[in-house]
């Protein structure tokens, strides 16, 4: 069976041949006839229209028209015609190339086309939806011819899918500018326009001279949002407020009120998207100050929930795939010989953060800080609930099996760490120029081999068994009385092995428990008093959830960040620092929970008064921005967290 396209084929020479739309049912089945059998040997398939090519040809047209592609009518009470509407497209395109080259032709309109040509054949659009769309995507083919309509009852346009709306749009500043050309108005509108411009009629003039005389750089004025943009809107005005007013129009008075229309819908296409891009931009410039600011390693998932500073989420400002199409080129195109400006690292439970390279160590110098106090705890009370036991472990005597230990603390302890310090990026960050700061003053590697757990968290093995003996009672030093001890308190091996719970999820279940009482005692009160300390709370603990990671502490992170903002070497002088700034915070929250709703304590609105906060004058010389930043938000919801009942 022949296919759709080739009887199209077939159908759009026939009418050229004839240099009509509408072709003869009956002679266009004898043509088919006799082009079947003069093509046999070259398409077998053509032995359908042999002997009676009706019945096949009627299905292929009925496919035909379904598609819009032609139009089947009577001509006469006893013959039949096919309206060929490709055949229209094809003649409309070649208008619009005349007009390229004289723009004083007028454009093709539906007066045009043969008298008692079917509606059909055009397919009408409102001109700002249709240019609109096809300005945005447009597929060229022969398929569609459209009819634009425009505004105030001017003649619509005939615009064939073959033809770019980009072309439409230079066809119509043609015009416009063949008009211009004209000397009675060239001053005419150049005087309106220096006239509402007062002061800038030399940036005036140069803009028409320019505009008028450079055609092949007027569609760059209409799409670019500078300052010569609101001139060309201004001249757009003018020239469709003085043409509207004619009463009798000539063919080029409405060629010329066409084209301000069609400019017009153009220019107004290209300023929204150019907001649209600026907005965009904005949205991922901020994205981009969200991700250098602390944790400084996020998830996809938070990465999506990321908001403006009015509280506005980010995505919806650029669409998800726009935020994955950014993330994926930051993290993978890069100068040669330089890791890319985000890096991806995965933990243990393959969750995937993101963080930019110039963060990395400084995050790990934090973490290195923050993860020795949690480890040098859990492995010290660790071993003394061994001793008082009278056990030994491997690791107490044997430093291979110490680092070992260090390890699997450091991955229960702070995951993070753990797995940056496994991350494939890290050996090659230290020979990577653009890796930050520290990159030359920090070396985590010895001979390509990461150093030692005990040396990266500067903890000694031996000290370590010491301090934990230290805490042991006087009498497990007496040899005789420990031994007999031993004996006696030694449990069995079955109930020495116990999984022992972290900081952290010791501190989850005593959150979550103080969260129930808070709800039992607001219940027993029956106090608006109590149930708005009793919300404040609670919405503290859900903001906490946003700055204080699963494997953390509320105390852990505010300490973390103390070092980084305070760092004045003086013990008194470094407390006293910590106490003001504590201190200013506490009066700062005290005034604001006087005004502040019961649903108001949000993660945007903490940050915005803790931003306030840091930016006033009584803090401008502490130099770690991001680091205070995130320390009084973390001590703003401490605060609020703690509100006595």
């Amino acid at each position: 069976m022949a296919t759709t396209t080739s009887i199209i084929v077939l159908l759009k020479f026939f009418a050229s041949r004839q240099k009509s739309a509408v072709v003869d049912y009956t002679d266009f089945c004898d043509y088919l006839k006799r082009y079947s059998e003069h093509h046999l040997e070259e398409q077998p398939s053509l032995s359908f229209y042999l002997e009676d090519p009706v019945p096949a040809l009627q299905t292929e047209l009925d496919k035909l028209i379904d598609s819009k592609l032609i139009i089947i009518v009577n001509t006469s009470a006893e013959k039949q015609g096919i309206i060929v509407i490709p055949f229209y497209i094809e003649r409309f395109a070649e208008r619009y190339k005349d007009i390229a080259v004289n723009p004083a032709l007028p454009f093709p309109s539906e007066a045009d086309l043969p008298k008692g040509t079917p509606k059909e054949v055009v397919q009408r659009h409102n001109a700002a939806e249709l240019l609109s769309k096809l300005l945005e995507k447009q597929e060229l083919n022969d398929k569609i011819l459209y009819g634009i309509a425009l505004p105030h009852d001017a003649p619509s346009i005939l615009l064939p899918s073959n033809v770019s709306v980009i072309t439409l749009v230079e066809d119509a500043i043609g015009k416009i500018q063949n008009m211009l050309k004209k000397d009675d108005h060239h001053d005419y509108f150049l005087k309106k326009l220096t006239v509402s411009n007062p002061g800038r009629e030399m940036v005036t003039k140069n803009f028409f001279n320019a505009f008028v005389d450079r055609p092949d750089h007027s569609i760059e004025t209409l799409s670019q949002t500078t300052e010569n943009f609101y001139l060309w809107n201004q001249l757009c005005f003018f020239i469709k407020q003085d043409y509207e007013k004619i009463k009798d129009f000539t063919q080029e008075d409405l060629s010329c009120l066409q084209a301000i229309y069609i400019t017009e819908v153009a220019a107004n296409y290209f300023k929204n998207r150019a907001q649209e891009n600026a907005k965009k931009e904005g949205a991922i410039k901020m994205l981009e100050s969200l991700l250098l600011q602390p944790p400084y390693y996020f998830t996809f998932e938070e990465i999506t929930k990321f908001t403006d500073t009015k509280g506005i989420p980010l995505l919806g400002q650029y669409s998800e795939d726009e935020l994955k199409e950014y993330l994926h080129k930051k993290t993978q195109e890069a100068p040669v010989q330089e890791l890319p400006d985000l890096l991806v690292f995965k933990t243990y439970d393959e969750q995937r953060y993101f963080i930019f390279k110039s963060k990395v160590l400084q995050l790990i110098l934090r973490l290195c800080t923050d993860a020795r106090v949690s480890v040098q705890e859990a492995i010290k009370s660790h071993w003394m609930e061994v001793l008082k036991a009278f056990d030994f472990l491997p690791e107490m005597r044997d430093q291979n099996a110490f680092e070992e230990r260090l390890e699997k603390e450091v991955r229960i302890q702070s995951p993070i760490l753990s797995a940056l310090l496994h991350s494939s990026f890290l050996p090659l960050l230290s020979y990577d120029a653009a890796g930050g700061d520290d990159t030359s003053k920090i070396s985590l590697f010895v001979n390509g081999q990461l150093l030692p757990y005990s040396d990266i968290l500067l903890m000694s093995r031996q000290e370590l068994l010491t301090d934990a003996k230290i805490l042991l009672p006087f009498w497990y030093s007496m040899p005789i009385i420990s031994w007999i001890m031993r004996m006696i308190l030694r449990p069995p091996k079955a109930k020495r092995a116990k999984k022992r719970k972290t900081k952290a999820e010791l501190y989850r279940e005593e959150e979550a428990s103080k969260s129930k009482d808070d709800e039992a005692a607001a219940l027993l009160a029956n106090n608006s008093n109590v149930s708005k300390k009793v919300a404040l709370r609670e919405a503290a603990r859900v903001a906490e959830q946003s700055f204080v990671p699963a494997t953390s502490t509320m105390n852990r992170e505010l300490d973390s960040y103390e070092s980084q903002w305070n760092q004045l070497l003086g013990k008194e002088a470094h407390n006293n620092l910590t106490e003001d700034v504590n201190s200013l915070i506490r009066d700062y929250i005290r005034k604001t929970l006087r005004t502040i709703k019961m649903d108001g304590f949000t993660k945007e609105r903490i940050h915005s008064l803790a931003e306030s906060l840091v930016n006033s004058p009584g803090l401008q010389k502490i130099k770690d921005k991001d680091a205070l930043l995130m320390y009084v938000q973390l001590y703003m919801v401490k605060l609020v967290k703690n509100i006595p009942m």
